[in-house]
């Protein structure tokens, strides 16, 4: 306790660069407008004006808190790091310190975006590996010197890896552990657009050019101008066709251009402890995660890349307490699914995907309709009745409620291979869920009254996660569950007497 007080007490501490604040303050501003509109929505119950003394009283008294709040953190703020531990100092109107042990820090982010390369700046997200749910570390806007020498102390206790760019002796003198880096996955340029081709980002660049003609016009009359364009445009077939050319152009070119913004030079590799992934060619992350610590793999498939057999493969980690960190714990974007299955092995040998999946009996048909009734019946019947001249979204909620539920009872299945238990849902959009026995915090067996006569149950898996994980399987056979329930059992028991005879010896 003694040590620690002399080093609460010490002055050179690292800062954030001043110009946080400034980032700061715009990025308040968004929080700024939320405040408006809800003193927009308060006062349009009553005779008060937004604009009135009240009301403009109201919005300074909130940007003085947000100046003399952010003021405060950054003057409180401070950090320094030595041989033993990572030392943070921050707050706004009451400090905390608080004292993190270098060994048992899990891991290290670095985010940089466009505007903060520009100054020479750069953000660390470092995992602490506590058990406190705020238990991520966030130094942002700090000079890249400052940002090496964290990584390069991180680096000698073997918990982040530097590249060559970045520290060349330190390589020198580490080239044994370096040469054990292995690259598995480079992105190419044909993923990227088939991604961007194959994205909702199509229709996002409508709805962008909507919000940004809704908000100049509400400034500049251009209505007449707009009007005029659309006029040229519809004046014969040719114009309109190649109208929708330039559009479908341009919806493409944006689509690329933000995926590959934002993947670009996306690639992952690892060494026999630890996985590292760099993304990004504006905004550029880099990210590494401990193998021992992914409770879980999550392969996604949306219904366009279905087709094209494309796959989001995520890791679910116990450190995805911040959403930085969540971001960053995707494995592959898009990826073929045969590749994926390929490379998952050589990345995470922990993992095995099973190719032999069983699938769940048709008579959940009938427990998956009746759970849904209230989409598929009742509230289309409703919307029938109160709004008739909607009755097409009626037919088109029945229709959609009722093929997705009869797919999903068609081609939903289960596996159980070793330690591992692989489950994947969905049919119009497909998720496989592949852990291991060791990494479940808690395993369920469940059912309903439907469920019993029918002999069937549901399984309900909780992973080692922040937050905590929790995947359901309904509609199995009751003795598959029974069997599952067994075999989670099974595995505490031994781990029990694993645990028991380490400590008699």
């Amino acid at each position: 306790m003694k040590n620690n007080a002399m080093k609460d007490n010490r002055t050179e501490l690292g800062k954030s660069h001043p110009l946080w604040m400034l980032f700061e303050l715009v990025k308040s501003i968004k929080g700024f407008i939320y405040f408006c509109i809800f003193l927009s929505f308060v006062f349009g119950f009553s005779s008060t004006s937004i604009f009135s003394a009240y009301g403009i009283s109201l919005i300074i008294l909130f940007v003085i808190y947000q100046i003399v709040s952010i003021l405060l953190e950054w003057k409180h703020f401070g950090y320094s790091i030595d041989e033993e531990e990572l030392f943070i100092k921050k707050g706004r109107f009451v400090t905390l310190h608080r004292h993190f042990p270098l060994a048992n820090i899990q891991g290290l982010h670095q985010n940089t975006t466009f505007f903060s390369r520009l100054f020479g700046l750069t953000t660390l997200l470092i995992d602490a590996g506590s058990s406190d749910k705020n238990d991520s570390i966030k130094l942002e806007m700090i000079s890249f010197q400052e940002a090496n020498h964290i990584k390069t102390t991180l680096s000698d206790l073997g918990k982040v890896y530097i590249t060559e760019e970045e520290n060349r002796k330190d390589i020198e003198k580490n080239s044994q552990e370096i040469t054990s880096i292995k690259k598995h996955y480079e992105i190419k340029r044909r993923e990227i657009l088939i991604a961007s081709l194959t994205s909702l980002r199509l229709l996002f660049f409508l709805t962008l050019i909507y919000s940004v003609y809704s908000e100049v016009n509400q400034f500049f009359q251009i209505d007449a101008y707009v009007g005029d364009i659309i006029g040229f445009f519809q004046s014969s077939w040719f114009r309109l066709t190649m109208g929708i050319i330039i559009l479908i152009c341009l919806s493409i070119v944006y689509g690329v251009l933000k995926t590959y913004l934002q993947y670009g030079e996306f690639n992952v590799t690892s060494d026999p402890y630890r996985i590292y992934i760099e993304k990004g060619k504006l905004n550029t992350a880099h990210f590494s995660i401990p193998k021992d610590r992914i409770q879980a793999l999550s392969i996604n498939s949306g219904f366009i890349h279905k087709f094209l057999n494309i796959v989001k493969v995520k890791m679910i980690s116990s450190s995805d307490t911040d959403e930085d960190v969540k971001a960053s714990h995707i494995l592959f974007p898009f990826i073929h699914k045969y590749k994926a299955k390929k490379l998952i092995p050589e990345v995470i040998s922990a993992f095995e995907i099973e190719e032999d999946m069983t699938k769940i009996p048709t008579s959940s048909i009938i427990v998956k309709l009746l759970r849904t009734i209230y989409l598929w019946l009742f509230f289309p019947v409703m919307l029938y009745c109160f709004f008739p001249g909607f009755w097409y979204l009626a037919t088109i909620m029945f229709s959609l409620t009722l093929v997705s539920q009869l797919l999903s009872s068609l081609f939903s299945s289960y596996a159980l291979n070793g330690s591992f238990i692989q489950i994947k849902k969905g049919a119009i959009a497909t998720k496989v869920f592949i852990t291991s026995r060791d990494k479940i915090e808690r395993l369920m067996v469940t059912e309903t009254i439907l469920q019993k006569k029918l002999g069937l149950s549901s399984i309900k898996i909780i992973s080692r996660a922040r937050p905590a994980k929790v995947t359901t399987m309904h509609d199995v056979p009751k003795d598959m569950a029974i069997r599952y329930y067994s075999w989670y059992y099974e595995g505490i028991e031994n781990h029990t007497t694993i645990l028991a005879s380490k400590q008699t010896s």
